[in-house]
């Protein structure tokens, strides 16, 4: 069995765009993408040096969430989807973080504190009465466990490892360059739960060889990410990229082992969860040949969503999804066709 690949980007970006690619492959070829964590951090705790980052071009650059690449797969086309399968991820070391500060998270400082709070003490008057503090965690990889090592109250937290990838993409359409920091119609950092190992995401491909990116490795995130992060960490991500050119994928499509979702981002979280609901219900009914009006009822039967960022503004991500199970066997069929690794 041949090993795969292991790539260090030359340079990392912090927007998703049309740039130079960083590695060329063929499809149905694997490679392990070492992954910084979102503030640059490698496994040997050293910061992304300057030469390997992405260099401003006539505007603000925010160099959070690097991500490798572009990795540009041979064969390829505009139009055609691009399967990625996450084969593993594997964290590299034993500590992550998480930021809690005023105004980084979902939740604004009067829901965080009850209004009779505010003014218990003097010190609530003068500022903001959300603390900055970066939590520290100790990874655990044999009891795949993550404790606070720096917690505000006394209480020891240990919590399970669900590793994700938060940030993965390819070139957006009409020659855009987007922030890192937000997702679309080409993926992106959409920091959905449902992105890990064994999970395979079908992109829509823009322009020739698709330019895959991804990084910003969380080692557990909740839905929503509401204190505006996951437990940030580092680590390799290893991937088998596939070229699917009879299929159309407007959008992201995420099949996972048990479930097939579609996704979608608006500024308006009603608004992004009924359009990956839409776009699940064309996606079964042009896609797999189940009746549309059967699938959108099994879907208000059956359906959950699976909420990915929601802390930038604008940026809601919504993952809409079916179990496989109850599906019917033919359309269980092709599903299986789409998931096979060979």
């Amino acid at each position: 069995m041949t090993m795969p690949l292991e790539f260090f980007s030359p340079k990392f970006h912090y927007t998703f765009g049309a740039h130079e690619p960083m590695l060329r492959v063929g499809m149905g070829e694997s490679l392990c993408v070492v992954c910084p964590d979102s503030d640059n951090g490698l496994s040997d705790g050293s910061i992304l040096p300057d030469e390997r980052r992405q260099s401003p071009s006539g505007s603000d650059l925010f160099e959070g969430n690097p991500v490798g690449g572009p990795i540009y797969i041979e064969g390829i086309e505009t139009g055609d989807s691009l399967a990625v399968d996450i084969d593993a991820i594997e964290l590299d070391r034993r500590t992550g973080q998480t930021l809690l500060a005023p105004g980084h998270g979902l939740l604004s400082s009067d829901q965080l504190v009850r209004p009779d709070e505010l003014f218990s003490s003097d010190k609530h008057c003068a500022h903001d009465p959300v603390p900055q503090h970066l939590y520290q965690w100790a990874i655990d990889p044999g009891n795949q466990t993550a404790t606070i090592t720096n917690p505000l109250g006394d209480d020891t937290i240990t919590i399970p490892l669900r590793p994700i990838v938060g940030t993965l993409g390819v070139c957006p359409p009409w020659g855009q360059n987007v922030s890192t920091l937000l997702a679309d119609v080409h993926g992106g950092n959409m920091d959905l739960p449902v992105l890990g190992a064994g999970t395979t995401i079908i992109l829509p491909v823009f322009c020739p060889g698709g330019l895959l990116m991804l990084g910003d490795l969380h080692a557990a995130q909740g839905h929503g990410e509401i204190i505006g992060g996951g437990i940030e960490t580092s680590g390799r991500v290893t991937i088998t990229v596939r070229g699917l050119t009879n299929l159309v994928a407007d959008v992201p499509v995420i099949l996972t082992g048990n479930a097939i979702y579609t996704v979608a981002t608006h500024g308006d979280l009603r608004t992004a969860v009924s359009t990956s609901y839409a776009h699940l219900v064309h996606w079964l009914a042009a896609e797999l040949e189940l009746n549309r009006w059967d699938g959108y009822q099994l879907l208000s039967q059956t359906g959950s969503v699976s909420l990915g960022g929601m802390t930038a503004r604008g940026n809601n991500t919504v993952a809409a999804g079916i179990p496989t199970a109850v599906l019917p066997a033919h359309v269980r069929a092709k599903i299986d066709q789409l998931r096979n690794r060979g």
